[in-house]
């Protein structure tokens, strides 16, 4: 799913150098949070639009107590 290319530039900013040592924490927690916040963007869109769907479906199926119809035409 994700290519070569995609894992060295990832791995590439990810990683960081000797005298930045700290900052490699800090990209590692910011690309853990973008992940994490990216997933629950998607179940969440997924849900709720599955929750709409149902909600539809109730609203345009529903049917009255009571029907109340013309049974004499006029013409």
């Amino acid at each position: 799913m994700i290519s070569t290319l995609e894992k060295e530039i990832t791995f590439r900013f990810l990683k960081a150098r000797k005298k930045d040592g700290f900052l490699n924490v800090i990209s590692i927690f910011s690309f853990i949070g973008i992940s994490l916040g990216v997933a629950v963007l998607i179940i969440v869109m997924s849900v709720m639009n599955g929750f709409r769907t149902e909600l539809i479906n109730k609203i345009v199926g529903f049917n009255s107590h009571i029907t109340v119809k013309n049974l004499w035409k006029s013409n």
